[in-house]
C-alpha cells in the first residue's frame, strides 16, 4: 500500500505492523528509531503521528484530494488565562463567543505534553474543517491532514465587500467593531496559497476587498500575492499608520478601527498613483534595503545572476545548443525551493508528455525509464509536478493575447509566478506596420503583463543564421542577432545567450557556456561568463561532477503550514 504524507506531500511504500508502525517522516530522525509512533485506521486508510504530528492517507492518485475532518466538540469556555490575554488585546467576549474560540489542552509539536491553547474552529457551512491551536509563545499548528481554508469563509456568501487579514487575533479587532466580513488567512504570511486555490470562485461576486495584512515584509509580499490573484481593480490597501497590525492599531488608538477602512487607498491600476499608497513598501526598502532577488542554491549560477518577478528574460542561442534545457532547469529550480508554479507555452515540445519527462528527470535526477525509477518516485514526481507545472496551448490562437489570457487565468487559479514562451517564432505574429515596431510593442505587452502579475517571463528567441568564422565554428549570438528588431536587447531585464561547445571536428559537445548579456539591475546580478556541463541523463546542468539527488527530498525544504512560529516583540502566554 502507498501513503501520502499531508506535510511533506511525498508518498511512501507502507505496511502496517499492527495498531502502531513506524512513522515514515520522522522515526528514522529520533533517538528512539524503533518507537513505533505512528497509529493506522486499516478502516478508514487514514493514521496519524503522535510524535510529529502528521497525517497519512491511502495515496489514490486519481481520486480528489481527502481531509481529515476534526471533530466539533462544542466547547465554548476559556480560561482565565486566556480570557485575561484577550483583555490585553481589547477583544470583547460577544466577539470570541461569535466565533466558538475556547480553550483546550492539546499536544504541541514545541513542547513536552499537553499545553494549555487557546482554539480557533475553521467552519464551512457551518461544518468544522480545521482548527488552529495558539500556544505559549506564539506557537502554532493546524489539524494535520486537515482542509486549510480562510478563517469566516462564510462571510463570502453573504457580502459584496470583504476584510482580509493575517490572523484570528486581527480579524477579532475588526469583527468587533461590526465588520463580521472579515477574512483571516489560516497560515499567516506563508507562501502556500492553497486555501486560496481552493476557494478562489467563492470570490466572483465581491465587489470590494480590503486587504488589511501586517505592515512588514512579509504581511507586503502575501498583500501583494492577493491583490495579484484576487484582481487589483476591486482591492483597497489598508494602512495602520505606524501600528504593524489591526490589533496594534486598536490598543494605540482606540476603537475607531473603521477609519482605517474609511481611509484605505485603491490599488492603483491605471492613471494617477499617490506616495502615500506606497508607504509600507517604501519603509520597507528603507528598513532594509535593496534585495537581491531569488537564488537556485547553484553557486556558480547565484554569482552572476538572481531572479525577480516582474521581469522579461529573453534567451537566444543557435539550435541544439541547450537554451530551452537551461531555461528548464532555471525554472525547476525555482519552483522547487521557492515554490514558484509554471505555466508553458511549447509547441516545440508537442506531444506534451514528451516535455513532462524532461521536467521529471531534473526533478527526480533518474533517467525517465521504468528500469531506473521506483514506483514511489514515479508517485511524488506525478504528484508533485501536476500540482506545480500547466500548460498553455490554443491549437487555434497562436497568438500573444491568447497565450497572456490563459496565463492571466492560471495566476487566478493555480498562482503561478512564470511564464516560459518557448519559442518566439512559433507564435502567431500578426504585423500592422514595420517588423521592428510590432516587436517593440510586442515585447512592451509582455513587458507591463509581467509588471502588472508579477510574473516572471522567460521569452526564448532563435537567433538569425549565424556566420562561422575560419576554422568553422559558428559564432556566438547575443540578443541584437535575433531577427527582425534591436529591442530583443534594448526592453528586456535579462538577456541571455547559450552557446554550446564544440571540439576540433566541430562536434557539439555535452557543455556550454552561458553568456550574461545583460542584466539591467545591479541588485539582480552582473554581466559574465559561464561554464557547465550538460548531464544527459538528468538534463540538469552543473560546473564539476554530476548531481543525481532527487530534488524533492534532498532540496532546501519549502516553508510548513503545520507548524510555524512568529516574532513577537514581548513574551506573551499566547
Amino acid at each position: 500500500m502507498k501513503i501520502q504524507s499531508s506535510n511533506t506531500k511525498k508518498i511512501y511504500n507502507y505496511t502496517p505492523e499492527g495498531l502502531r508502525s513506524l512513522c515514515p517522516e520522522c522515526s528514522h530522525q529520533r533517538k528512539k528509531a524503533k518507537d513505533k509512533c505512528l497509529a493506522w485506521d486499516e478502516k478508514e486508510k487514514r493514521g496519524y503521528c503522535h510524535n510529529c504530528g502528521t497525517a497519512f492517507f491511502e495515496y489514490r492518485p486519481h481520486e480528489p484530494k481527502q481531509f481529515i475532518i476534526p471533530k466539533w466538540k462544542n466547547k465554548t469556555e476559556l480560561t482565565n488565562k486566556a480570557v485575561k490575554y484577550f483583555e490585553g488585546r481589547m477583544i470583547s467576549q460577544i466577539a470570541l463567543n461569535k466565533m466558538r474560540v475556547y480553550s483546550e489542552k492539546v499536544m504541541m509539536p514545541q513542547f513536552k505534553g499537553e499545553i494549555e491553547c487557546i482554539c480557533f474552529p475553521y467552519f464551512y457551512d457551518n461544518k468544522l474543517i480545521n482548527i488552529k491551536y495558539r500556544g505559549p509563545k506564539k506557537s502554532f499548528r493546524m489539524v494535520s491532514g486537515a482542509e486549510l481554508i480562510f478563517w469566516n469563509i462564510d462571510c463570502l456568501a453573504q457580502n459584496k465587500e470583504i476584510v482580509i487579514v493575517e490572523g484570528e487575533i486581527d480579524a477579532l479587532t475588526f469583527i468587533q467593531a461590526g465588520y463580521e466580513n472579515t477574512l483571516s488567512v489560516p497560515n499567516g504570511a506563508n507562501k502556500n496559497l492553497e486555501y486560496l486555490d481552493n476557494c478562489i470562485d467563492m470570490f466572483a461576486d465581491i465587489e470590494r476587498i480590503y486587504i488589511a495584512i501586517d505592515q512588514d515584509t512579509k504581511g507586503i509580499e502575501l498583500r501583494g500575492e492577493l491583490v495579484r490573484r484576487l484582481g487589483a481593480e476591486r482591492c483597497w490597501i489598508v494602512s495602520f499608520k505606524d501600528c504593524k497590525d489591526a490589533n496594534e492599531y486598536l490598543l494605540k488608538y482606540g476603537p475607531a478601527i473603521q477609519d482605517v477602512l474609511s481611509e484605505a487607498k485603491p490599488v492603483p491600476v491605471k492613471g494617477i498613483i499617490e506616495i502615500k499608497s506606497l508607504y509600507a513598501e517604501i519603509r520597507n526598502l528603507f528598513e532594509n534595503g535593496i534585495q537581491p532577488g531569488k537564488k537556485i542554491n547553484q553557486n556558480i549560477i547565484d554569482e552572476k545572476v538572481t531572479w525577480e518577478t516582474g521581469r522579461l528574460v529573453i534567451v537566444t542561442g543557435i539550435p541544439a545548443s541547450g537554451k530551452s534545457e537551461f531555461v528548464d532547469h532555471i525554472v525547476c529550480k525555482l519552483n522547487i525551493i521557492h515554490g514558484w508554479k509554471a505555466g508553458y507555452f511549447t509547441p516545440e515540445n508537442y506531444p506534451l508528455k514528451f516535455h513532462y519527462t524532461k521536467l521529471f528527470e531534473k526533478i527526480i535526477g533518474k533517467k525517465f525509464s521504468k528500469d531506473k525509477v521506483t514506483e514511489t518516485e514515479w508517485d511524488n514526481a506525478y504528484e508533485y509536478i501536476s500540482n506545480n507545472y500547466f500548460y498553455i496551448l490554443n491549437e487555434e490562437d497562436f497568438t500573444v493575447k491568447s497565450i497572456l489570457d490563459s496565463a492571466k487565468v492560471l495566476i487566478k487559479t493555480r498562482g503561478i509566478k512564470i511564464i516560459v514562451i518557448d519559442p518566439y517564432n512559433k507564435l502567431e505574429h500578426k504585423y500592422m506596420d514595420s517588423e521592428t515596431q510590432y516587436i517593440s510593442r510586442f515585447l512592451d505587452d509582455l513587458i507591463t503583463f509581467a509588471k502588472i502579475n508579477d510574473i516572471l517571463i522567460f521569452l526564448i528567441a532563435h537567433p538569425r543564421k549565424m556566420n562561422k568564422s575560419a576554422n568553422g565554428k559558428t559564432d556566438v549570438p547575443s540578443l541584437y542577432d535575433i531577427s527582425g528588431s534591436a529591442n530583443f536587447y534594448n526592453k528586456t531585464d535579462y538577456g541571455i545567450t547559450v552557446h554550446r561547445n564544440t571540439d576540433d571536428q566541430n562536434v557539439m559537445l555535452n557543455s556550454i557556456k552561458v553568456y550574461f548579456q545583460k542584466i539591467k539591475y545591479k541588485h539582480l546580478g552582473e554581466q559574465g561568463i559561464i561554464e557547465l556541463q550538460y548531464d544527459f541523463i538528468t538534463g540538469r546542468f552543473n560546473q564539476l561532477g554530476r548531481d543525481m539527488s532527487n530534488w524533492l527530498t534532498d532540496q532546501q525544504p519549502l516553508e510548513q503550514i503545520i507548524n510555524y512560529y512568529e516574532t513577537e516583540t514581548q513574551e506573551a502566554p499566547f
